[in-house]
């Protein structure tokens, strides 16, 4: 969903404010004239938006964008592979399928993934196939791509694609997950209290965003 920049730095200072135990705290937030307050809040969204949507259970992500369903292959007597190359401002993997799959991929391996060297073994039955397909995110030499584990042929055509950009400010605007909406702005105070130097009221701030994202206490 998006947002207005405006309304995000406001609900951070309400934020802020409303879990304001600290009189220092509120004496230095009142001698920072509010447009310098507000530039701090606005440089910090970025960061907390994409720390959050990284970080996120699945089920709180919206559905995301498309991205090319356009192929390369490879293949062996056994099994069909190949990848697609992934827009430049990707950030996770929502969903992925080729239609010969049974289910859908929404978790990606990488090139560290101990699985990740058995997916282009010439056995049979070694790596992932229609019935348990497995997806690797990989950096490659045209950016990062999608590797995809594997088909019954090479003329099987993409299901479904989609990802979770980076999120940007563009316009006044940027998109967020709308379940993540209230977990950036705890992020960001947090990450406005530590520039601060504000460390008790920052932890409070880090403890709420962890709540609002179903994270598991530290």
């Amino acid at each position: 969903m998006i947002y207005k920049v405006a309304d995000l730095v406001r609900e951070v200072r309400i934020a802020i404010d409303k879990n304001n135990s600290s009189a220092p705290l509120a004496a230095l937030i009142d001698d920072v004239d509010t447009l310098s307050i507000d530039k701090l809040i606005e440089s910090k969204i970025e960061d907390a938006a994409r720390a959050v949507t990284v970080n996120a259970p699945r089920h709180l992500l919206d559905s995301g964008k498309g991205f090319s369903t356009a192929v390369a292959w490879s293949s062996s007597k056994t099994k069909h592979w190949g990848f697609t190359q992934l827009p430049e401002d990707f950030l996770r993997l929502v969903t992925f399928q080729m239609s010969d799959w049974s289910y859908p991929v929404v978790e990606a391996i990488t090139e560290t993934d101990p699985i990740y060297k058995q997916q282009n073994s010439r056995f049979a039955g070694i790596g992932g196939n229609p019935q348990r397909p497995v997806v690797a995110i990989v950096q490659h030499p045209i950016g990062l791509i999608l590797e995809f584990y594997s088909c019954t042929s090479n003329d099987v055509a993409v299901k479904i694609a989609r990802y979770i950009p980076i999120p940007r400010i563009e316009s006044e605007h940027i998109g967020i997950s709308e379940k993540l909406f209230d977990a950036v702005v705890y992020y960001c105070a947090y990450l406005v209290l530590t520039s601060l130097s504000e460390v008790e009221q920052a932890k409070l701030m880090y403890a709420t965003y962890r709540e609002l994202s179903q994270l598991k206490q530290q």
